[in-house]
C-alpha cells in the first residue's frame, strides 16, 4: 500500500483525501471456539488493511505538505454487537478502526491531517447479499426505517468529510444505519 501511495503521488504531485475500507467477513461462530486462523483473516483485512491503507496516504500527505482528510470505514459493529449473530471477529475488527481513527487523528492533526470514520449500519453489498436474500424479514426489521442501506447512501457523510466544510472536524465517527443504535 506504501508504494501504491508513492505511486499516485509521484503520479499527481498531492493526496488530498484517501477513504480506506475493507471488510471480509466468516461464518458464525462461538467466541469460545472461534478458529484462530479465522480470526486473524478478519482482522488482517479488515483492521490491518484499513491502517495501511491509511498509512499510504498520509504519508504522501506529509510528504507534500498539503494535509488532507483520511477517511476509514468502520461499521455500527465497532460499537455494538451485531443482532442474533456470533461475530466477534468482525465486530472486534470494526471497534479497532473506531480507536484506530481517534488515534490517527491526535497524531496527525498537527500535520494538518484530518481523521475521521464512517460506520455505517447494514448495507446490501457483495459482502451481505446472501444473508439479507436469505432472511428480508429478519433485516426489515432491524431499522426503524425497515431496510437495509445502499452503498450510495454513504455518499453524503464521504463527500463532507473528504471536504473542507467539516475542516474542524477530526476523530470523529459518523454512523449511517438507518436507526439501528436508535432503538
Amino acid at each position: 500500500m506504501w508504494k501504491i501511495g508513492k505511486d499516485i503521488g509521484d503520479k499527481e504531485g498531492r493526496l488530498d483525501v484517501c477513504v480506506a475500507a475493507a471488510g471480509i467477513i466468516k461464518d458464525d461462530a462461538d467466541c469460545l471456539e472461534y478458529p484462530a486462523e479465522f480470526f486473524e483473516q478478519v482482522l488482517n483485512v479488515n483492521t490491518n488493511g484499513v491502517l495501511y491503507t491509511a498509512q499510504a496516504a498520509g504519508r504522501q500527505m506529509v510528504r507534500f505538505g498539503t494535509g488532507g482528510s483520511i477517511i476509514l470505514v468502520a461499521s455500527t459493529a465497532g460499537r455494538v454487537a451485531i443482532q442474533d449473530m456470533a461475530q466477534v471477529s468482525y465486530n472486534t475488527s470494526k471497534g479497532a478502526v473506531l480507536q484506530m481513527t481517534r488515534s490517527m487523528a491526535c497524531e496527525l492533526a498537527p500535520r494538518g491531517i484530518r481523521v475521521n470514520s464512517i460506520s455505517p449500519g447494514w448495507m446490501y453489498t457483495r459482502l451481505t447479499e446472501a444473508m439479507i436474500k436469505a432472511n428480508p424479514p429478519y433485516f426489515k426489521r432491524l431499522t426503524p426505517m425497515q431496510r437495509v442501506g445502499r452503498p450510495h447512501e454513504l455518499r453524503g457523510a464521504t463527500a463532507w468529510l473528504a471536504s473542507d466544510a467539516s475542516s474542524f472536524c477530526t476523530g470523529s465517527d459518523i454512523i449511517v444505519d438507518g436507526g439501528i443504535r436508535a432503538w
